[in-house]
């Protein structure tokens, strides 16, 4: 469907409303439209000339398990173009086309750099739920022409969502980084997955989520496969950790790695994440690697006597840290690498581990598995709460909580830490898609998950 200044694309159920989807932005209008021969498995190709230039439309659809539409805009400018804006291209329809009687929720959108995405459902009418996936990796020229990223650009505020192109800031000093002239240019490739169901619970939004982000995956471009000598390239990272001068830094007559290259003070999370990869390698190998054994040395020097707990900094950490503050998960990344070490038999992490735990139960007591982003040890005053306006803080802290619990459930089957960790991941019910803080304790948390399952069923 052609509009004054634009493509538009409408999809419908019938009685159950619809979405429009803006294909092309045609600034002045369309002075020529036709259709091309569409390749081998796309539905439909569109030639459109506008003052701005040349635009091929192409549009795709697939339906192996969930409906997939993909639609891809390319732009070959009649001169060099400076983008000063272009819109979001995503509109719910309710009764009589009118987005503005569309009723629904904006499940998940792009966070900062992360995947353009948005995951929403329309309610009344019950057209069901919508994946709106924009993939970046066809739209680099894009980027790389106007110098711009897309950060955030994926998201909106209802009924207007979809992909904001990111353009270059608006001063007094007019951007200067134009498309180029007569070079095709992608300008959008969206990928958009339809669903019957509408609002439901968080389990079944969270598992609706990702059968629908997976069907969006599988119309995507594989990269070539690529043979990589991951063993060589482990051997030369370990020998360099081992020999280059900025790897590595002494106190107290030991060695610790710093956490980047030649800078930052020695800090326990990254020597427990070493020391648990190199213990990992060295099975692999069948045999010792000896800077695991000087790492390990040191790491009673992290341990505070009198908090009985592991320490964030040694204890000559320079005034420009604060040697009382900590992240919250910067508390437990340690102990589940401790624990890992323990599970297998180490008696000197076990000892580590279990005399800190206490200390652990503490603090999710005193926050009610509620951890800010950041707190003092000593007293738990809160130095950050919340990670931005919405009041949330380090909102997936409970997982990893909930699975160092449970190293120490399997460590010496007491029942309380079976209790913290159910505790724990009890008080995360209803957090829905503001759980995840960081991937990788929001992985550690589905990890919890599962073992408990086994545990207690």
């Amino acid at each position: 469907m052609e509009g004054r200044e634009a493509l538009w694309a409408v999809i419908r159920r019938p009685g159950k409303g619809g979405l429009a989807v803006r294909a092309a932005h045609l600034p002045g209008g369309a002075t020529r439209i036709k259709r091309r021969r569409a390749d081998a498995g796309d539905a439909l190709r569109l030639d459109i000339e506008s003052a701005i230039g040349s635009q091929t439309v192409t549009f795709s659809y697939s339906a192996p398990d969930l409906a997939v539409l993909r639609i891809t805009v390319a732009l070959k400018p009649a001169t060099r173009l400076l983008i000063p804006f272009l819109p979001r291209d995503l509109y719910p329809l309710g009764e009589n086309d009118d987005p503005l009687r569309a009723e629904g929720r904006v499940e998940a959108a792009q966070r900062g750099l992360n995947t353009g995405v948005s995951f929403f459902h329309i309610d009344r009418p019950a057209f069901g739920s919508v994946l709106y996936f924009q993939n970046f990796t066809a739209l680099s020229d894009y980027f790389l022409s106007t110098k711009t990223t897309p950060d955030g650009a994926v998201g909106g505020e209802w009924p207007e969502l979809g992909y904001l192109p990111p353009t270059p800031p608006q001063s007094g000093t007019p951007p200067t980084e134009p498309l180029p002239q007569g070079r095709d240019t992608i300008l959008s490739d969206a990928l958009i997955v339809f669903h019957d169901d509408v609002a439901a619970d968080e389990q079944d939004n969270g598992l609706r989520f990702v059968q629908m982000l997976g069907a969006a995956y599988r119309q995507l471009d594989l990269p070539a496969t690529e043979y990589r000598d991951w063993v060589a390239r482990a051997d030369r990272s370990l020998r360099d950790l081992d020999t280059a001068p900025e790897a590595t830094v002494r106190h107290y007559g030991h060695r610790y790695a710093h956490p980047y290259t030649d800078t930052e003070y020695p800090d326990i999370m990254v020597q427990m994440s070493l020391i648990t990869a190199l213990r990992d390698y060295a099975v692999w190998r069948k045999e010792p690697i000896p800077i695991e054994s000087e790492f390990r040395a040191g790491l009673g020097k992290f341990r505070d006597r009198k908090l009985q707990t592991m320490r964030r900094y040694l204890p000559n950490v320079g005034k420009d840290k604060d040697k009382n503050a900590v992240d919250s998960w910067y508390l437990y990344h340690p102990l589940l690498n401790l624990g890992r070490l323990a599970v297998d038999g180490d008696a000197h992490a076990k000892r580590l581990f279990t005399s800190s735990l206490d200390y652990a139960i503490k603090v999710a007591h005193h926050f009610d598995y509620a951890w800010p982003i950041q707190f003092k040890v000593g007293d738990f005053s809160v130095i950050v709460e919340a990670r931005n306006d919405d009041g949330l803080g380090q909102t997936d802290v409970g997982g990893i909580y909930a699975y160092v619990m449970l190293q120490a459930y399997e460590l010496t089957q007491d029942d309380r830490y079976l209790s913290e960790a159910r505790a724990a991941i009890d008080a995360a019910k209803n957090m829905r898609f503001e759980l995840n803080y960081q991937a990788n304790l929001t992985a550690w948390g589905a990890a919890a998950c599962m073992r408990l399952w086994r545990i207690t069923n």
